[in-house]
C-alpha cells in the first residue's frame, strides 16, 4: 500500500510501514524548513548585495513567502483531500528546491522576491498532504503522536538551517579568503548547497512511497468540496475561531524569534552572524522539539484523566511561559541570558501552536483534515510569517530612535501577542470540553 513493491492498496498498513512513511514526510519537512530559513543567516550580505533595508528583508523572508504559502495552501489542501497526495508532494519538492537554488542566481531584489514566491508555492502542499496521509495510515489512538512527531520534525529544520547554515557560511568564507571562485559569492553557494538534500529526499520519496488508501469516519462524503468545508466551519465558528486565531497569535513569538533572534544577538550584543547562528541552532532545536512533543503529550495525559479541555488548558499554560520569558528578556544585557530566554519563549510558543495543530486530527472531519490544517497554517503563516517579520524591525526602528533596542522590540511584541492568544484560548476552553464530550460531530451528523 505505502511502499513500492507491496501489494495493491488495502485499508490497513503495517506498523513499520506507517512509521517509514512518516519518517520520509518528516525528512521532507526538515529540508523544507532549512530552505525557508537559510536567508535569515544571509541578512548582512543580502543587504550589501541588493542595497535593501531591514523592512525589505522582513518582507522578503516573511511577507512575500507568507502571502503565497497561505493562499495556495487552501486550494492545495482541497486537492489533497480529493486527489493523489504523493505526486502533489513530489511536485512541491521539485518547485521549492529549484526556487532555492535559483535564488542564488538572482541579480535584483525583485528576482529574489519572485524566487521566494516559488519556494512558498512548492512548500504550501507538503503539510496538508502529510497530515492527510497521517490520518489514513495510523489508527486513531496513534494519530496524535504521529502528528506531533511530524510537527516536531518541521521545527528541526529551522535550527539546522541556523547551525548547519552557519557552518556552511563559515566554510565558504574561509574558502573565499584563500581562493575565491570568480563567478559566485559565498551567499550564492550557500543557497545552492541547501537545495541539494531536498532533491535527493524527494527522489527517494517518489520511488519508495505509494498513495495511501483513504479512510472515512462515516460522517463525511467521499469527496470534500468548498461549500461543505464552509458549512463545517460555520457550524462551529466560535470553536474554530478561538482555536485557530489563538494558535496563530501564540505562534507569532516563535516567528519573531526565528526571523530576528540572530540579528538581535549580532546587533545588540556584538556577536557575529556565524556565532549567533551556531548558538541559536541548538537552542531552537531543543526548544522546538521539546515544545512540539511535550504540549501534546501533557494534553493526552490530562485527557486520559478526564480533562476534556486539556488541549486548550495546556496551550494556555505554554503561552503563559512564552509571555513570561519575553517579558524577562526585555530586561537582559547578557547575550547568554537573552539566548536562554529566547529558547524558553520559543518552546512555549511552538508548544501552544503545535498542540492546536495536532488537535486537528480530532477536531476536523476525516476527509477535511488536509483542508483544516492548511487553513490553520494559512492564518499562522500570514501573521507569523507575513506581519511579525515586518512588525519587529518597524518597532525596532521606533525604539532605537528613543534609545531602545531591536531585542526590546522583539520582547514587547512577544508579550502582546501572547496575552491576546491566552484570551482567545480562555474564550473557547469550556466549549472545547463540551464538543469533545459529544465527539466533535460534523455538519452531516448534526443536521
Amino acid at each position: 500500500m505505502y511502499i513500492k513493491g507491496s501489494a495493491a492498496p488495502v485499508e490497513k498498513v503495517s506498523y513499520r510501514g506507517a512509521w517509514l512513511v512518516l519518517s520520509m514526510l518528516c525528512g521532507l519537512y526538515i529540508v523544507s524548513m532549512m530552505d525557508r530559513q537559510i536567508l535569515v543567516l544571509l541578512v548582512e550580505p543580502l543587504k550589501l548585495q541588493f542595497g535593501i533595508s531591514d523592512v525589505q528583508i522582513g518582507m522578503l523572508v516573511g511577507t512575500a513567502f507568507a502571502i503565497v504559502y497561505s493562499f495556495l495552501g487552501i486550494p492545495a489542501a482541497l486537492f489533497v483531500d480529493n486527489g493523489n497526495r504523493k505526486w502533489l508532494i513530489v511536485a512541491g519538492v521539485v518547485i521549492w528546491c529549484c526556487s532555492t537554488a535559483a535564488s542564488g542566481l538572482a541579480t535584483t531584489y525583485l528576482m529574489l522576491v519572485l524566487f521566494r514566491l516559488g519556494l512558498a508555492a512548492g512548500e504550501a502542499v507538503l503539510t496538508p498532504a502529510a497530515h492527510s496521509m497521517i490520518g489514513d495510515i495510523f489508527p486513531p489512538e496513534q494519530r496524535s503522536l504521529a502528528a506531533s512527531v511530524y510537527t516536531a520534525a518541521g521545527l528541526v529544520g529551522g535550527p539546522l538551517s541556523f547551525a548547519g547554515g552557519a557552518l556552511i557560511i563559515e566554510t565558504l568564507n574561509r574558502t573565499f579568503e584563500s581562493s575565491a571562485p570568480a563567478s559566485f559569492e559565498a551567499w550564492q553557494l550557500a543557497l545552492f548547497a541547501v537545495s541539494i538534500p531536498g532533491f535527493l529526499l524527494g527522489l527517494l520519496f517518489m520511488i519508495a512511497v505509494r498513495e495511501p488508501a483513504r479512510l472515512n469516519d462515516g460522517k463525511t462524503p467521499a469527496s470534500t468540496s468548498t461549500p461543505f468545508v464552509v458549512r463545517q466551519l460555520l457550524s462551529r465558528k466560535r470553536l474554530y475561531a478561538g482555536l485557530m486565531l489563538g494558535a496563530t497569535l501564540a505562534a507569532g513569538s516563535s516567528y519573531g524569534i526565528n526571523y530576528w533572534g540572530i540579528e538581535t544577538l549580532r546587533r545588540d550584543f556584538g556577536w557575529s552572524a556565524v556565532q549567533a547562528g551556531s548558538a541559536m541552532g541548538p537552542t531552537m532545536l531543543v526548544a522546538g522539539i521539546s515544545g512540539a512533543l511535550l504540549a501534546p503529550w501533557i494534553s493526552r495525559r490530562l485527557r486520559s484523566r478526564g480533562r476534556l479541555d486539556a488541549v486548550v488548558i495546556v496551550s494556555m499554560a505554554f503561552t503563559l511561559v512564552t509571555m513570561s520569558a519575553m517579558a524577562a528578556g526585555s530586561l537582559q544585557s547578557d547575550p547568554w541570558s537573552w539566548l536562554v530566554l529566547l529558547g524558553i519563549a520559543a518552546a512555549g510558543a511552538l508548544g501552544a501552536s503545535s498542540n492546536i495543530i495536532t488537535a486537528m486530527q480530532e477536531v476536523a472531519p476525516a476527509r477535511m483534515r488536509g483542508t483544516f490544517v492548511a487553513l490553520l497554517y494559512m492564518l499562522i503563516t500570514l501573521f507569523g510569517g507575513g506581519v511579525v517579520p515586518v512588525l519587529v524591525p518597524w518597532a525596532g526602528e521606533v525604539l532605537v530612535s528613543m534609545g531602545g533596542t531591536l531585542s526590546q522590540a522583539l520582547s514587547y511584541i512577544g508579550v502582546v501577542v501572547s496575552v491576546l492568544a491566552m484570551s482567545l484560548f480562555w474564550w473557547v476552553r469550556a466549549l472545547y470540553g463540551d464538543e469533545a464530550q459529544k465527539g466533535f460531530p460534523t455538519v452531516s451528523a448534526v443536521g
